[in-house]
C-alpha cells in the first residue's frame, strides 16, 4: 500500500507539491470514484488510478543508470569519501513505494562507469548472485604495454582462470575464466562473470601489472549509454531493462 500522492509523485506527475493540487482538483479516481484526499492509501496491484478518466501505468520499481565518477563510494556512508547516492537527483533518492534505491553490486571508489540501482529486489538478487555469472565489461588502462606473445599469453591465462593472492582481508581466491579483447598495447576490455573484491586489478596483479584506470562499460547485454556524462543518471528504459536482465 501506498499513499496516493507518492504514487502519482513516483509515476511522473510532478512534486508531491503538485500532486496534491492535481488530487484536489478532482481530476483523480480510484477505483472510478474521485477522491480529493491526498492521503488515502492505494493497492499498486490491484486498485487502479485514473487522471483525467486516463488509468496510470504504475511503476511497480524504480531502475537507474548512473555514470559513477571517480571518488564516489558505492555505499550510503562513508567520513572519508562522498557516496554515488549523493550523486542522484532529489526524485531518486526519495523512497520510491517505500523502498530505498540500492545499488546492483558495487564499483571501487576510484573506478567509473555503468552503476546500476534498482527497488527491484528479486532483480538485484538476480544480477549478483554468484551462480547466475552475470557478465561485466570493463575498460582497463595497464601500467605496462603488453606486445607480441605477450598478449597471447595474456588471453591463455586470462580464460583458464587464474588465482589471486590476498588483499587486505580478502582472501586469495581462483577465479573463473576471463576473456581479453585488446584495444591497444596498454588498453583492453575485461569480462568477469564474478564480483569479487578488487578482481580486476587483482587478475592484472597476478599477470604482473597494474590497472591504472577502470571503468565499467556492460552489465550483462546492456551498454552504458555514452551520452551520460561522468556523475550523470537517469532511469533505464523498457528496452535496456530487457537486456539488463536475467532469466528468472
Amino acid at each position: 500500500m501506498v499513499r496516493l500522492d507518492k504514487l502519482l509523485a513516483n509515476n511522473g506527475f510532478g512534486s508531491r507539491k503538485d500532486v496534491k493540487a492535481l488530487i484536489h482538483s478532482g481530476a483523480v479516481s480510484v477505483n472510478g470514484e474521485l477522491t480529493k484526499a491526498v492521503d488515502v492509501h492505494v493497492n499498486e496491484e490491484k486498485d487502479v488510478v485514473s487522471v483525467n478518466g486516463i488509468p496510470v501505468n504504475v511503476k511497480k520499481h524504480l531502475y537507474v543508470m548512473m555514470n559513477k565518477k571517480d571518488g564516489y563510494v558505492c555505499s550510503t556512508k562513508d567520513g572519508a569519501h562522498s557516496t554515488v547516492y549523493e550523486l542522484l537527483p532529489l526524485e531518486f533518492r526519495r523512497k520510491f513505494s517505500g523502498v530505498e534505491l540500492s545499488t546492483v553490486g558495487r564499483l571501487d571508489v576510484d573506478t567509473e562507469g555503468l552503476l546500476i540501482f534498482t527497488t527491484d529486489g528479486d532483480m538485484l538478487h538476480r544480477l549478483t548472485s554468484p551462480k547466475n555469472n552475470v557478465p561485466k565489461v570493463y575498460e582497463v588502462h595497464l601500467r605496462d604495454s603488453v606486445v607480441g606473445e605477450k598478449k597471447e599469453d595474456y588471453a591463455r591465462k586470462l580464460a583458464a582462470g587464474m588465482h589471486i593472492e590476498a588483499e587486505g582481508r580478502e582472501e586469495a581466491a581462483d577465479c573463473l575464466p576471463a576473456q581479453i579483447e585488446w584495444k591497444s598495447d596498454a588498453e583492453c576490455y575485461l569480462t568477469v562473470c564474478e564480483g569479487k573484491y578488487h578482481e580486476v586489478k587483482r587478475l592484472f596483479s597476478a599477470l604482473e601489472n597494474e590497472v591504472v584506470y577502470l571503468k565499467r562499460i556492460q552489465m550483462n547485454k546492456l551498454h552504458l549509454d555514452p551520452s551520460l556524462k561522468t556523475g550523470e543518471c537517469r532511469e533505464l528504459t523498457a528496452e535496456e531493462l530487457s537486456l539488463l536482465e536475467v532469466s528468472r
